[in-house]
């Protein structure tokens, strides 16, 4: 069998087959599943303290006289509270410690904030896994 381990700037992974941030990488359950079905990593949905919901999820544009339909910007954020995301994204690494697993983050612009967050994110992902 081919080995398709990769090494992109120090994150290695299985494979080159990644989640991106979206739908599918809302959960442990969820990102577990996909590694269990073969995926090497994923980027977590978007974290956030505050949750911000955004809207609208749609938009609509003409284009050579027709009115065109689109999704925009769906499921921008997680709904679900960061320490729940925190703890299972610990959980999914320690199940899965080869996958790699990035963490997306969208925080309000102060810079307290975000090294608060980050530091949280880097403390988790370098918890002792034994």
């Amino acid at each position: 069998m081919a080995d398709l381990r990769i090494n992109l700037a120090g994150i290695q992974s299985p494979n080159p087959f990644w989640l991106a941030s979206a739908p599918p990488t809302n959960s442990g359950y969820q990102v577990q599943r996909a590694f269990e079905a073969g995926w090497g990593g994923a980027v977590w949905k978007t974290l956030g303290d505050p949750i911000l919901n955004v809207s609208s999820r749609f938009a609509a544009v003409s284009f050579n006289g027709q009115k065109v339909a689109g999704f925009n910007n769906i499921e921008l954020i997680t709904d679900r509270p960061l320490e729940v995301n925190l703890k299972e994204i610990y959980e999914t690494k320690k199940k899965f410690p080869n996958h790699a697993i990035i963490a997306s983050l969208m925080v309000e612009p102060k810079q307290e904030k975000w090294h608060e967050i980050v530091k949280r994110v880097e403390d988790v992902a370098s918890m002792d896994l034994n």
